[in-house]
């Protein structure tokens, strides 16, 4: 018999969800200026800055215009800003402003805090193999 509570899907979404929760908490009690959405668009940027939003959306498998309204939003607040792309006049490219990239250990740090808190307890062989079975899924559904 099918019960919610029981369902790979709840579980991942519940999960999913207290993270976020707890990393919003965590930046706001830091006094960051962030969010969990806008933290992995940063996630991205510090990677590799001067991203398109169409990358940064394939990157975090979000759709376009969500993306364009947390790149507007991150402008706003001086997170980032965005620059015409030098050959192709119709695309911007999303850059870290000055003010994210002095943040950028700050703001990691409350992130590793956070997925620290979530996993404590737990085994590093069991993470490792609950990691590989979340690509799994992935891949399946992809």
């Amino acid at each position: 018999m099918y019960k919610l509570d029981d369902s790979i899907g709840y579980k991942l979404f519940q999960s999913s969800r207290l993270i976020n929760n707890r990393l919003n908490q965590t930046f706001r009690s830091n006094g960051y200026p962030i969010t969990h959405e806008q933290w992995q668009l940063l996630s991205r940027l510090f990677e590799k800055d001067g991203q398109s939003q169409q990358s940064l959306a394939a990157l975090n498998e979000r759709d376009e215009p969500s993306v364009s309204r947390l790149v507007a939003n991150m402008e706003r607040s001086g997170l980032v800003e965005r620059r015409p792309h030098p050959t192709d006049k119709r695309m911007n490219l999303v850059f870290l402003t000055e003010e994210s990239k002095r943040m950028k250990e700050d703001y990691t740090a409350s992130a590793v805090q956070t997925l620290e808190e979530a996993a404590r307890g737990i085994d590093r062989d069991e993470l490792a193999q609950c990691m590989h079975t979340l690509d799994r899924i992935r891949r399946n559904l992809s």
